[in-house]
């Protein structure tokens, strides 16, 4: 971006373009730097969540999602229902099926890999804050 401008009898003129591009640098580092450091806490059973991630408005852009059908219902942590059962001609349920509606049950979901919870970037965020903001600094040229 150029900036062309008059502050009393001073003209200013000044090109953001070197700003600009550490600023996409440092967001493509930090959204990098969130997903390794949010994988230990996402839930893990086939791995098809955790590679998921995708980022909307591009490597740089300041959105991270994980797209599978199920990603907002492990992040809430919360059971969801009503869960129909399927059940084979024995009577034994072989898996569920689901309305078009759903609504939390109240019951919080249990995750049974080892240290993967609900929210979370918020649990990776409270360990790696600090970190992430030094990163950010560090790319834009701030001591």
């Amino acid at each position: 971006m150029k900036i062309n401008s008059h502050v009393g009898s001073v003209h200013i003129k000044l090109d953001t373009k070197r700003i600009d591009g550490n600023l996409k640098k440092a967001q493509k580092k930090l959204n990098m730097q969130i997903v390794a450091d949010c994988k230990p806490y996402v839930p893990f059973r086939q791995g098809a969540l955790r590679s998921s991630v995708r980022f909307p408005q591009g490597i740089d852009g300041g959105e991270i999602q994980y797209n599978t059908p199920y990603a907002h219902y492990l992040y809430v942590g919360k059971v969801y229902g009503p869960n129909i059962p399927i059940k084979d001609a024995q009577g034994n349920i072989i898996g569920w099926q689901s309305p078009p509606k759903k609504s939390p049950t109240g019951r919080d979901l249990q995750y049974h890999t080892p240290g993967t919870t609900s929210k979370w970037f918020e649990e990776a965020k409270r360990h790696n804050l600090p970190d992430w903001t030094r990163l950010v600094k560090r790319t834009v040229g701030e001591k």
